[in-house]
């Protein structure tokens, strides 16, 4: 091979190594980027980032494992359960559930939907199938907040009902941590008094961080044997949508049921607190099964979680609504 083309080669490869050692993969992204093939992002675009790590205000973070920051209690729970009056050993086990699962961490409140006293509403039955079932619960510290149901008036004692567990008036306000409870009289759903004050109620400004949720016996939307109110569902669902309430308790279906969002309500039957009856669906039923529990609601900054527990400590149900 002639000398000279020997030294030609020679300069060829150093100014390849040269130009190599220039071309760094950022440059060499940065060229392909003008086929859009990849390189940094361009002007006005987003750069991929890791995926973000699950934080308790994130709703769709995973569960976190025990002692964890995103294992941080919640700011209140609240036990509920409706149809509970009886005294029976049904009764009696879901409460006991109740007391399990409070452990360290106790309810703030108990919320019964009604008929609390079983079958006409008898005030002398209060201790019997109320105070002593739940003792447990209550003796945590848990508030009670008694719904009345129809049973609870068919003796014209629900007055004395209420008084002998702690309220004067059949549809109060009970604030329970970052939650402020409506709770009505669905027995009266035609008066027009407690309509005024129900919306009067709803539209009150309310401290930063409020939840207000809504807590009756005959439910607006129910695929069990009662099945849906009507009454309930004119005069008080469009009130609900329009003000933004999150969850409405209510019971009187002795099942479990919860819809899809109605107007962007949650409505959740939990009547399954003593007994049981059939249940089936309807097109706005998400869940429905004819099982006995009670709901476990966890109560967080941005986000309300429920569970529906059975005595024996099955999860029929968990969802969680945030804001």
């Amino acid at each position: 091979m002639p000398r000279r083309l020997v030294l030609w080669l020679a300069l060829a490869l150093v100014v390849v190594a040269a130009a190599l050692a220039v071309l760094s993969p950022g440059f060499v992204g940065a060229v392909l980027s003008v086929g859009g093939r990849g390189g940094p992002p361009a002007a006005g675009t987003a750069a991929a980032t890791p995926a973000p790590v699950a934080t308790p205000e994130s709703p769709a973070a995973a569960p976190a494992p025990a002692g964890s920051a995103a294992a941080a209690r919640p700011l209140a729970r609240l036990a509920v359960a409706g149809d509970t009056g009886t005294g029976s050993d049904q009764e009696r086990a879901v409460a006991a559930e109740m007391a399990r699962r409070g452990g360290d961490d106790p309810y703030a409140a108990l919320v019964l939907l009604g008929d609390l006293v079983y079958d006409v509403g008898d005030p002398a039955l209060v201790d019997r199938v109320v105070t002593r079932p739940y003792a447990p619960v209550l003796g945590t510290g848990a508030v009670l907040v008694p719904v009345l149901g129809n049973h609870d008036e068919v003796s014209g004692e629900q007055g004395r009902i209420l008084r002998a567990l702690g309220r004067d008036h059949p549809w109060y306000v009970q604030q329970v941590g970052p939650v402020r409870l409506v709770v009505l009289d669905s027995n009266r759903v035609d008066d027009p008094a407690q309509t005024r004050w129900l919306e009067q109620t709803l539209a009150a400004d309310v401290p930063a961080g409020t939840w207000t949720l809504v807590a009756m016996h005959h439910p607006a939307y129910s695929a069990g044997v009662h099945g849906s109110d009507a009454r309930v569902r004119a005069a008080w669902a469009p009130l609900f949508a329009r003000h933004h309430v999150p969850l409405v308790l209510a019971g009187h279906d002795h099942d479990y049921e919860r819809t899809a969002p109605q107007d962007g309500v949650t409505y959740v039957v939990s009547g399954g607190g003593a007994k049981t009856r059939p249940v089936g669906r309807e097109p706005f039923t998400a869940v429905s099964a004819a099982r006995l529990h009670y709901l476990d609601l966890a109560v967080y900054a941005d986000r309300l979680v429920g569970t529906a527990i059975t005595p024996d400590g099955q999860v029929l149900d968990r969802f969680t609504l945030t804001r």
